[in-house]
């Protein structure tokens, strides 16, 4: 007798799991941007606080603030942390050209350089980029009764997930965050791969395109050539992989011999 431990469907879900869970990050980022000038009008105003060794304030055809050595800004419970920040009052940008570490309660993100386009409401990470994903605090119960059920989404939330990649955008104005340059995510023992991941907040959709692979602790994998699409939209959670292909294990049960 044959018994299936698992489908090629519920493979997907399972990768789908750990790619869901790197969403986080994005509201990471999405909590250190610039508010957007219209709305800022009708909020009370949020008390940033930094630190710098050194901080220079430049004149002239350009007026330029630079802070350098040891640069701590504090928001709330988020923390960033470089070397040097150069800021340029006219192109209304910000930039660290070194490295840069960005954490709160949910998340930890490093990088080897980072800039902010203000008027583009853009927000840029590159080199290295590797993103730690914690679960919320808040979530620790639901997860608790979600690891009974092995094969549901939400138990996939309940375990911390490494995703690295080369460049990280996040448009703040529409709240799309897009990583790209070699994917990789990992929670555990199971790692998805892909060219670039897209998550759009406002449609909460996760998209994954290029090459997309998976494989979970148990060997089991699942592929598709074009893109995986999403949608974690509380009460309507959908998936969906053109051309996908998996493979997944069954128990086989061994038949008594006949005399």
């Amino acid at each position: 007798m044959t018994k299936m431990r698992g489908t090629s469907v519920l493979v997907a879900v399972e990768i789908a799991g750990v790619v869901c869970a790197s969403v986080l990050w994005a509201q990471a980022i999405q909590k250190n941007a610039p508010s957007d000038p219209k709305a800022a009008e009708s909020k009370s105003a949020e008390i940033v606080t930094y630190q710098a060794k050194l901080m220079k304030a430049m004149w002239g055809d350009r007026t330029k603030v630079i802070l350098t050595g040891g640069v701590k800004f504090t928001h709330g419970d988020t923390i960033l942390t470089c070397e040097e920040i150069q800021y340029d009052r006219e192109e209304n940008t910000a930039v660290s050209p070194g490295k840069v570490s960005v954490s709160d309660p949910q998340c930890e993100i490093t990088a080897e350089k980072g800039a902010v386009y203000f008027k583009k409401r853009l927000g840029v990470l590159e080199g290295n980029v590797v993103m730690l994903i914690k679960p919320r605090q808040e979530e620790d119960r639901a997860n608790v009764q979600a690891r009974e059920d092995k094969e549901s989404i939400r138990a996939k939330f309940s375990k911390p997930t490494t995703v690295t990649c080369s460049k990280l955008d996040y448009d703040y104005r529409s709240k799309v965050a897009t990583a790209s340059g070699g994917v990789t995510l990992r929670q555990e023992r199971r790692t998805v791969t892909a060219e670039k991941l897209i998550y759009d907040d406002k449609k909460q959709l996760v998209t994954l395109i290029g090459n997309v692979k998976g494989v979970d602790e148990e060997g089991q994998t699942f592929q598709s050539p074009d893109k995986v699409v999403i949608c974690i939209k509380k009460g309507s959670e959908w998936m969906e992989a053109p051309n996908a292909t998996a493979t997944f294990k069954v128990e086989v049960e061994d038949q008594p011999s006949s005399k």
